[in-house]
């Protein structure tokens, strides 16, 4: 799709010469030239994004739908049930909140949405979420001896080019995490050149930080952040010393994450995916991936696509391109390059090869499927270094190669920006329409209906709408939980507690929260009690493991009056608190350690 003549591209043009001449007086600063730096990606990252945030009264498409409806939920139980959500019953006919991989409560970011509410939370998440990637970049770059410019270069490929903007668009949510990314690898980095002392220290730091990728993202980015340290050690000069770090840096993770990791293990071996989202096979057709501008919702741009575009495109721009290639040229022999060439090769290798991993996934259904095309992401992270090495080079020959390493700078800002601008301005864009349904009934009703609105040709959900009225919504179901069995507000005799066979029941909601139910029923005889819930492993009723009951929550109730309390806890959850409470006073020992030796 050309993009040329569009408003919004100029807007992200001037952007990127703003980016440029703010590169150029950074350069000329006599001093603080990395703090110059780190501004400018800070400052840059909301003018070149604007439209995330001018579009504040619209909502998103695609999957934007489910997740501010799965969001507002979470933030209900929290702020006006005051409850930590285990149990989500409004998404699908109820599914597990703490078990979910992407239950996003115990990220940092969400604070963002306690604080200002879920549309505007998630969006100044994605702000947040850009501009401190970029500046990973920057410092990584500069760990790695690399000039401010070069950082700023780096930085700039990731947060702009279109790898992880086109997922935003499309409301993958969990892509925020790639956040973290450049920071890992920059601990991790610290750990192995250090000596005993730091390498503890950092060591930790990447373990905190790798927790945070999976309290953000779920599963899937911390699977390639996995394979990633599986390559690491092949590519240094003492691959015993990398293994340690890794390997105690992974096993801190694992340990400080267990209050989430646990249940989602209980969880995704209770619901397995059932079908691997297979990729196309893309190695010939990466001058389109890399280089094509294409926006987000093209079709057809690769053979048998198949998914949309934000699977694929990770654009990257030609100057960029020849930049990296420059810095590869002109660093052949430097370590640091001949490992950032590997890894991206490996990736992009990786990312084309879909349809042959679809037998694997297949016979291993407990292991989370997605589109293995998104690896692409560890090829763009080594270009936009090999990039900065390409600028670092340049600008070291002679003052007049700096000017041009500098207006090199501004074209690439400018060739990412007007891409990046346009592709912000997609994501928020359908009307608010008053849905025709009242408030929903107490305790909670389930709506089937998604209120499909068509913009340019596309049918989009607007299930958040019958959210913010208290409905249950069953638009959007995970491939990771159950399928719903609810009774929905067009069943005859919708009632949150039904009694099977058994017409002369009665009962009485004494208090509904989403993890703890407590009714009061009476039965003329023997017979079973049954809430309007999926069932999952976890639901109790007064202490005891409730029942599957037509794949609903229920248990057996005696003749006369009786008090049942439904309750669900996640299966591996205290286990999982014990855990990450051993693993935090661990981490907490070391950096504490750490603090008292810096002082002596």
């Amino acid at each position: 799709m050309d993009t040329s003549l569009a408003f919004e591209t100029y807007q992200g043009a001037l952007a990127g010469i703003i980016f440029g001449i703010g590169a150029l007086l950074a350069a000329l600063l006599p001093k603080y030239k990395w703090f110059a730096s780190a501004i400018l990606l800070v400052l840059i990252t909301p003018i070149a994004l604007a439209p995330f945030w001018f579009s504040a009264d619209k909502l998103g498409i695609s999957d934007w739908d489910y997740y501010f409806s799965m969001h507002t939920n979470l933030w209900q139980t929290i702020t006006q049930f005051h409850q930590f959500p285990l149990w989500n019953p409004f998404t699908c006919g109820g599914t597990s909140a703490l078990g979910d991989p992407e239950f996003p409560v115990l990220s940092p970011l969400f604070l963002l949405e306690l604080a200002f509410g879920t549309p505007a939370g998630l969006k100044l998440s994605i702000y947040f979420a850009t501009a401190i990637g970029a500046l990973g970049m920057l410092f990584l770059a500069k760990k790695m001896n690399m000039s401010p410019l070069a950082g700023l270069t780096a930085g700039m490929g990731l947060a702009f080019g279109s790898v992880n903007l086109l997922e935003i668009v499309e409301g993958h949510q969990n892509i925020l995490a790639f956040m973290y990314i450049p920071w890992i690898f920059l601990t991790w980095y610290i750990a192995y050149q250090s000596e005993l002392k730091k390498k503890y220290l950092y060591t930790v730091i990447t373990a905190i930080l790798l927790t945070l990728v999976f309290f953000q993202g779920g599963l899937y980015l911390l699977m390639y952040m996995t394979a990633a340290f599986i390559i690491l050690p092949f590519l240094v000069s003492n691959p015993k010393k990398a293994i340690f770090i890794t390997l105690t840096a992974g096993i801190l993770a694992m340990g400080l994450a267990s209050v989430k990791l646990i249940p989602v293990i209980y969880w995704v071996h209770e619901f397995q995916d059932k079908a691997y989202a297979s990729s196309a096979y893309t190695l010939s057709s990466m001058d389109k991936i890399l280089l094509g501008r294409y926006l987000h919702g093209v079709e057809n741009v690769i053979p048998n696509q198949g998914s949309g575009w934000h699977e694929y495109g990770a654009y990257i721009g030609p100057v960029m391109l020849v930049l990296a290639l420059l810095g590869f040229i002109t660093h052949r022999k430097n370590r640091f390059a001949q490992a950032l060439l590997i890894t991206g090769a490996i990736a992009l290798f990786g990312s084309s090869f879909g349809p042959y991993l679809k037998p694997f996934f297949d016979h291993v259904p407990f292991i989370p499927r997605s589109n293995i095309a998104r690896i692409i992401l560890f090829t763009i992270i080594p270009l936009c270094m090999l990039s900065g090495m390409g600028i670092d080079w340049l600008q070291k020959k002679s003052r007049i190669l700096k000017y041009i390493a500098i207006i090199l700078i501004t074209l690439a800002a400018v060739d990412l920006m007007s891409l990046a601008y346009p592709l912000a301005s997609q994501a928020f864009v359908l009307p608010q329409e008053p849905i025709t349904l009242g408030q929903a009934q107490f305790p909670i009703q389930y709506d089937p209906f998604n209120y499909k609105t068509r913009y340019e040709g596309v049918d989009y959900t607007r299930a958040y709408e019958a959210t913010l009225k208290g409905y249950g919504t069953l638009s959007y179901c995970s491939v990771l939980g159950p399928d719903p069995a609810v009774s929905i507000i067009t069943d005859e005799g919708n009632s949150y507690v039904s009694f099977p066979s058994n017409h002369d029941a009665s009962f009485t909601i004494n208090s509904w929260a989403p993890n703890k139910v407590i009714i009061t029923v009476t039965s003329p005889i023997a017979s079973s009690a049954i809430i309007n819930a999926n069932y999952a492993d976890g639901w109790m009723v007064s202490g005891n493991p409730a029942k599957n009951i037509a794949n609903k929550v229920g248990t057996q109730i005696p003749a006369g009056t009786t008090q049942l309390t439904f309750q669900y806890v996640p299966k591996g959850m205290l286990p999982g608190i014990a855990v990450t409470v051993l693993a935090t006073i661990i981490t907490l020992l070391v950096l504490l350690l750490s603090a008292v030796r810096r002082e002596k």
